[in-house]
């Protein structure tokens, strides 16, 4: 469990674009401490300007209307890194994946998307504005405006975190974070579009042990995903794992790439 006056810095990034080479546009932070009455925002939302060093992309100025010239007024970027790393027990982003390469902090992770997914499976949207309206965190509170700026999706971000918290320690959502995606629905196949709840315990098996996704990085969140559903009926013995036999052949290695090509 998390210690006394543990923080967790909720940190959100603006950057030049969504390929790499990128760099920082904008940082914010708000920050989430545990005082001896329990989990609350400390301070926030807080946000500065970063000088990239590059062009900002148009898709990238589309979202945050950061343009070269504001940015030019900014600070470097290890500096603004540098604002973000010491302090802080833990470090939290709605994209961990994204934005943690950009932040190098080297705090243990929190990705609010990965543990709403797997608290929330059934929104409508997990993006960050999306969960706020549909857990009704606050309405349309000022600190959420702008909104595609540093500052207010950090803000917004720690109200998913204090949300989740009350239902999953900082342990076991860092763990959660560590792991692939967990999805809702399969995206291929025979099975496509139902939720791995559904799917026959046959198919969830040749997924993890017969075909060759286990060794393919683009399908670790399937795979993933199909494990805990074989464990969670193994811990289940009163549901009954109806063997359906499906139209991929166990014996060929690719069959689910052939399976998705009619897709």
């Amino acid at each position: 469990m998390a210690d006394p006056l543990t923080l967790i810095r909720v940190t959100d990034t603006e950057t030049t674009g969504i390929t790499d080479p990128k760099e920082l546009v904008e940082i914010g932070w708000t920050d989430v401490r545990l005082f001896p009455t329990g989990w609350a925002i400390e301070s926030g939302p807080h946000a500065r300007l970063v000088n990239p060093g590059m062009p900002i992309t148009p898709g990238a100025r589309a979202a945050h209307h950061i343009t070269d010239e504001e940015a030019a007024s900014g600070m470097t970027p290890d500096h603004a890194r540098a604002l973000i790393s010491p302090g802080p027990d833990y470090i939290c982003c709605h994209n961990l994946a994204y934005d943690a390469p950009l932040l190098r902090t080297g705090k243990p992770g929190i990705c609010t998307f990965k543990c709403a997914k797997e608290v929330y499976p059934d929104l409508e949207s997990h993006k960050n504005g999306a969960i706020w309206y549909a857990l009704g965190l606050g309405g349309g509170a000022k600190q959420m405006e702008p909104v595609h700026r540093a500052g207010p999706d950090s803000w917004t971000t720690a109200h998913i975190l204090l949300d989740l918290l009350r239902v999953l320690t900082v342990e076991k959502m860092i763990e959660i974070s560590a792991n692939p995606l967990r999805l809702l629905k399969i995206d291929f196949g025979e099975h496509a579009g139902k939720r791995f709840s559904e799917i026959p315990w046959d198919y969830l098996d040749w997924i993890v042990n017969k075909s060759n996704m286990p060794s393919d990085p683009k399908r670790e969140d399937v795979v993933h995903t199909a494990r805990l559903e074989l464990v969670r009926r193994a811990e289940s013995p009163t549901e009954a794992k109806i063997a359906k036999p499906h139209a991929a052949d166990p014996g060929d290695p690719d069959a689910w790439r052939k399976q998705m090509e009619t897709f």
